[in-house]
């Protein structure tokens, strides 16, 4: 009888912060997308299928923003998912609204994000220059 070795699972990729605010974001407008192709479809703004494979099209380019935030790539494709989130301004006019909104919340994902993921890459790399010490002993 064989006995075989036990399957190691590869380690996770560490996220930083960024990536996990921006995909939220991505994640939300998904969800309100959903609302503007029922209501660009249902007044007859446009018609259904047109409304239904332009709001696929949307989702598709988030998916692949989304997996592709742990790139610049991906953050560039973000912030020109927003850009055309606020072209759909032109269908319904309310959208400039909401697309402001959520052009707010993406900025600020992306500055806090990247400034806290800064902040614990010096307390990391601090850690590893003084092993066995905690950082919070020697805060101001």
């Amino acid at each position: 009888m064989s006995t075989a070795a036990p399957r190691t699972r590869r380690p996770r990729r560490q996220r930083g912060l960024t990536e996990s605010l921006l995909s939220i974001m991505l994640l939300l407008e998904a969800c309100v997308l959903f609302f503007v192709v029922l209501n660009v479809a249902g007044a007859h703004i446009v018609s259904w299928p047109v409304a239904l494979i332009g709001g696929a099209g949307f989702v598709v380019l988030m998916v692949i923003a989304a997996l592709g935030l742990g790139k610049r790539w991906g953050v560039v494709l973000g912030c020109a998912i927003q850009v055309l989130l606020a072209l759909t301004g032109i269908l319904v006019v309310l959208m400039y609204v909401v697309a402001a909104i959520f052009i707010a919340i993406w900025i600020f994902c992306l500055y806090k994000g990247v400034t806290i993921d800064r902040r614990n890459a010096a307390i990391r790399a601090w850690m590893d220059e003084n092993p066995g010490l905690d950082p919070r002993d020697y805060q101001s």
